[in-house]
């Protein structure tokens, strides 16, 4: 199992961003099966957001996005107050927001390795054991 963050799975919808590669990598892993993806559950309010506020994508086509993303049949984790109160710790030890933390707190509940796109997150948290930069 391995935790990946927004960063790392909207580039299989931009394929051609930086990193879109070996995230594929990933993704190819999870559909055949050699790896599952967990994903808090906020994963997907993230997404959503990207994809209709970031992007000049048509409804219709963040749609299709998003709904691509939905039917990948993630391992998806609702997190309760013992996560939410050490992605609290881990928020303000690292300065950095409550939704990176979660994901940080889900691979450390799952013994797991997370993955992210995101220089700056890894930057302030590499010293988490299973952080890993993509």
């Amino acid at each position: 199992m391995i935790v990946l963050d927004a960063s790392v799975i909207l580039k299989w919808i931009f394929g051609d961003e930086a990193g879109g590669d070996s995230a594929i990598y990933y993704r190819d892993r999870h559909v055949s099966g050699e790896e599952t993806i967990a994903v808090p559950e906020l994963f997907f309010y993230e997404a959503a957001n990207v994809l209709t506020t970031k992007t000049k994508l048509s409804a219709d086509a963040a749609s299709e996005a998003f709904s691509s993303l939905w039917n990948l049949d993630f391992e998806i984790f609702t997190l309760g107050i013992e996560e939410f109160l050490e992605g609290i710790t881990l928020s303000k030890r690292f300065k950095i927001s409550l939704y990176d933390a979660a994901y940080i707190e889900l691979a450390k509940k799952l013994k797991c390795n997370f993955i992210t796109g995101d220089r700056k997150l890894y930057e302030k948290a590499k010293e988490m054991k299973g952080i890993k930069l993509l």
